[in-house]
């Protein structure tokens, strides 16, 4: 981005085209015709067109400025309205810490979570990719049909909104040229699901672009995912991942950072969970609100991800019943019908047994 301030005669030809290339990713990103963002910010589509171009015969210094004011204000724009229900959670605080500072240092990360789903690793990252824009983020998720290296560089080049034609060289070649020396972070989701690929190639790959183009890198997956790694260093002689695991740091486990409350940070607080389920057209008590805090700190929950289904099956539950609020029995009710009797009830004392581990403000606000 170009320094607030700076004259149109001090825009270095490097910079014009930065902007004109991030133009170019912002229209391909957001489904945005050139002749749009002409008229948005009052130029004729020829200028942007030749602008784009590097063909612009008048003043592109300030034609730079303009448009890359403009890009910051409506990437902010799009972002807001686009996590209009996300909540800032202990959890999420934490991975856009480690994100930042990767992007700051540009650094290979890796967040990790215990292998059942649901702590909100993914809509963090979602939050994140939206907050940053475009031009500074691309959110890349990994299936395990992913495991290999030309699916993996489609997906890359699917995130930065480039051609996926060519070789494998080819695709490398044109990510790295795309991303060398910018400001940016790939947030890598659902990392562990390349643990399945041959001779391990796709962290190769992810390892060879971040030294070619000096880019940031967030891994995120789960714990088996670090078990690999270490696993992997120890048992074969050259020690195949290690200079992997060597170059990754900050290397997070979220669990332990924002654990059960016994000297950490918990996992989310009670007013986080109110915020969350705030939109809802029953409100939960406070009692309520302290046991589904609970519910999703107790480990294999399955976290936020069953607390929202519970809370919204309770939702409709009440409603029919025309009830004020969400209180514990109701919560309990909902929770009873999508598991198994067994499987519920073991649950429900494992919440109980949680809520005497919650931290003093927790406490305070139940």
């Amino acid at each position: 981005m170009i320094a607030q301030g700076t004259d149109a005669k001090n825009v270095t030809p490097e910079q014009i085209a930065q902007v004109a290339q991030d133009v170019e990713l912002f229209c391909k990103a957001n489904h945005v015709t050139r002749a749009a963002v002409a008229k948005a910010i009052g130029f004729s589509a020829g200028v942007l067109s030749e602008f784009v171009k590097g063909a612009y015969a008048g003043n592109a210094g300030q034609v730079a400025i303009d448009l890359d004011d403009w890009l910051v204000e409506e990437e902010a724009r799009r972002s807001s309205a686009q996590k209009t229900t996300f909540v800032w959670t202990n959890v999420a605080q934490q991975i856009r810490a480690v994100a930042q500072y990767c992007l700051d240092k540009k650094k290979v990360g890796l967040i990790y979570g215990p292998e059942t789903s649901g702590i909100g690793k993914t809509t963090s990252l979602q939050a994140i990719a939206q907050d940053l824009g475009p031009r500074r983020a691309a959110l890349i998720m990994i299936d395990k049909s992913d495991a290999n290296p030309s699916a993996l560089l489609k997906k890359i080049l699917g995130g930065i909104s480039s051609d996926q034609a060519g070789s494998n060289a080819q695709r490398k070649d044109r990510i790295v040229e795309l991303l060398r020396g910018r400001s940016h972070i790939l947030l890598i989701d659902q990392i562990h699901n390349l643990r399945y690929a041959k001779e391990d190639r796709p962290l190769y790959y992810l390892m060879d672009i971040f030294e070619a183009a000096g880019t940031a890198q967030l891994w995120s997956g789960t714990s088996d995912m670090v078990s690999y790694l270490q696993r992997q260093r120890a048992k074969n002689l050259d020690e195949p991942l290690a200079q992997i695991r060597r170059r990754i740091f900050p290397c997070v486990d979220l669990m332990e950072v924002c654990g059960d409350g016994n000297g950490g940070t918990p996992l989310y607080t009670i007013d986080q969970v109110r915020e969350m389920f705030s939109k809802f057209q029953l409100k939960l008590t406070t009692a309520g609100a302290r046991w589904i805090c609970a519910l999703a700190r107790v480990p294999g929950s399955g976290a936020l991800g069953t607390a929202y289904n519970i809370v919204e099956y309770a939702t409709m539950l009440g409603q029919m019943r025309h009830l004020p609020s969400l209180d514990v029995p109701l919560l309990k009710e909902a929770l009873r019908c999508s598991l198994s009797v067994q499987r519920a009830d073991a649950l429900i004392e494992e919440t109980t047994s949680k809520l005497g581990t919650v931290d003093q403000s927790f406490a305070a606000a139940g």
